[in-house]
């Protein structure tokens, strides 16, 4: 079923991610909202999405996001790369309650596939963004929504070097860049660029990493003391943990940081070990190299727990 029956049968539309939105996030929501708001006008549609880094607002429509779910019913309510109604953004898990047909759009591995009445659900998939174009018309797209789309594939991928880049991957960026991306814009302003705040912040984390396992571990963390002394939030963060990936001659890259009362736990691996596994035993997920989870405990408590997991996964790849 491609979306367009669905918004041919919807009249008001309500639009949700994650948490803690990523570019893919807010480029596969903001892509979807420029998709129905230029195709179909007479509709009511609504995203609504928790705070994001302020360079994503160079997309189309991302001013007319509302930070907290309102309260409205919706004929269809989408939720765009989320796995779990526990992880859904902006309080808008109510509104999945309200609403008469529920869409689920992911790409995560550890998305169960029936959160909602319809579940197009793509692990092999680079992004959320990567599975939403291929249910668009391509004839349909405008520069907006290629914009948005494009903006979604190139943070997951981590502008194209990251292993879920696949060929399908590259014939939806070059759709997009056909249909106006301005992709030099994008991956400059969104990806390569951080303010002068989130600059400072990195060079301290790297400056203050640790390795373990013989180098193939690289760990970084902040306390919430050092976040009030940069003076910055976990958005300054999120650039981090690839930075932490290059080091090189490693094969996992983590990072802790606070969020309210616990700290958030990012992984990223490179070649061998299963991230989302390892996530999985914190009550998190996400793909098999990049994951995350929370905990209620100090990096210098979890760090050990996650490196004897680590290690166990590098000794059974060891002995085959």
């Amino acid at each position: 079923m491609k979306l367009d029956e669905l918004l041919e049968k919807a009249q008001s539309i309500a639009i949700f991610g994650h948490v803690r939105p990523d570019g893919d996030c807010i480029g596969s929501c903001l892509g979807l909202y420029n998709y129905i708001c230029d195709n179909y006008p007479e509709k009511t549609v609504q995203i609504f999405a928790e705070n994001f880094p302020p360079s994503y607002r160079i997309l189309s429509g991302a001013e007319k996001i509302l930070p907290e779910y309102d309260g409205r019913e919706a004929d269809l309510c989408f939720l765009l790369d989320t796995p779990s109604f526990e992880r859904c953004g902006a309080g808008g898990e109510a509104a999945f309650q309200k609403a008469k047909f529920t869409c689920n759009i992911d790409h995560h591995i550890s998305n169960p596939q029936n959160l909602c009445t319809l579940n197009i659900v793509e692990p092999q998939a680079s992004s959320a963004s990567e599975v939403l174009y291929f249910q668009l018309d391509s004839e349909r797209i405008s520069q907006n929504t290629a914009n948005a789309i494009y903006l979604g594939i190139v943070h997951d991928t981590g502008a194209f070097k990251f292993s879920c880049t696949g060929k399908r991957t590259m014939i939806a960026v070059g759709d997009l860049i056909d249909k106006g991306a301005d992709f030099a814009r994008i991956i400059n302003e969104t990806y390569y660029t951080r303010s002068y705040k989130a600059t400072r912040v990195t060079g301290f984390v790297l400056e203050n990493c640790k390795l373990a396992l013989d180098g193939k571990v690289v760990w970084g963390s902040i306390s919430p003391e050092e976040l009030k002394r940069f003076e910055v939030s976990p958005l300054d963060l999120s650039s981090i943990i690839d930075t932490l990936r290059e080091v090189s001659g490693t094969e996992v890259a983590i990072f802790l940081y606070p969020v309210g009362n616990s700290y958030k736990l990012s992984f990223r691996s490179n070649y061998i070990i299963d991230v989302n596994q390892i996530a999985g035993n914190f009550g998190g997920g996400g793909h098999t190299r990049a994951a995350g989870a929370s905990v209620n405990e100090s990096p210098e408590s979890v760090i050990p727990k996650i490196l004897s997991l680590i290690q166990a996964q590098l000794s059974h790849f060891n002995a085959i």
